[in-house]
């Protein structure tokens, strides 16, 4: 990201394509805009979450039966068949694609709790898709969610610190692709993640009946 400058004339220079030696445009546009950002190595430090589909983002490794479901902002309705986005454990990954690199420091997401199973997982950044930088470890942490099957509302507990809200602050990374991998599940042998954000925006997330059901770890940043 540069700073705002008179032009002409926009040139685009293919470098790389994995498939074959041309590079291709669908689509392309120029804007402008007066808001202000903070930029940080020359990339913008978002306030408000990127990850949504009307900022571009998009789901590009998961299963869900609805496109885009992790983005699209409902935290309400979900199930046992729909309303989530998973991947088999030891075999691929939840990958967010953001509509350009970003520098982020946080990420929240909403595991899906409609048992009392627990989830573990990892999660890493990448501009390229080739270099990834960890910036959160819970292979090792059990995220534990309790259904009080009395209630109409979700009741949750603390189980290693961690509940089915994660959210996740770490050092600053620049990132444009976002890869969730769980690693075990105690239910079955697949992973589901309802909702994902970044940057996180809050910290803490609150039921109707006001209990807190969020945590936040900070992590390193390190490969």
């Amino acid at each position: 990201m540069q700073n705002q400058t008179e032009s002409r004339y926009i040139r685009i220079v293919g470098t790389h394509n994995t498939v074959n030696k041309v590079f291709h445009i669908v689509a392309f546009e120029c804007m402008f805009t007066n808001k202000s950002f903070t930029l940080e190595k020359g990339l913008i430090v978002p306030t408000e979450n990127v990850a949504t589909i009307a900022d571009c983002a998009s789901v590009i490794e998961g299963v869900s039966r609805s496109r885009n479901a992790l983005l699209n902002g409902d935290t309400k309705n979900y199930d046992w068949d729909s309303g989530y986005t998973c991947h088999q454990l030891g075999s691929g990954a939840i990958v967010v694609q953001l509509a350009q690199p970003y520098m982020i420091g946080s990420i929240r997401l909403l595991l899906w709790d409609c048992d009392d199973r627990s989830y573990s997982y990892y999660i890493e950044v990448s501009t390229n898709q080739q270099q990834w930088t960890m910036v959160v470890d819970r292979t090792k942490i059990s995220c534990k969610i309790y259904f009080h099957q009395n209630s109409e509302k979700y009741a949750f507990v603390y189980a290693g610190q961690n509940r089915s809200w994660q959210t996740i602050t770490f050092d600053k990374q620049p990132a444009s692709f976002i890869r969730i991998v769980g690693t075990r599940n105690t239910a079955n042998e697949v992973f589901h993640c309802v909702h994902f954000e970044c940057p996180a925006q809050n910290s803490t997330h609150k039921d109707e009946s006001s209990k807190e059901v969020a945590t936040t770890e900070v992590g390193s940043g390190g490969q």
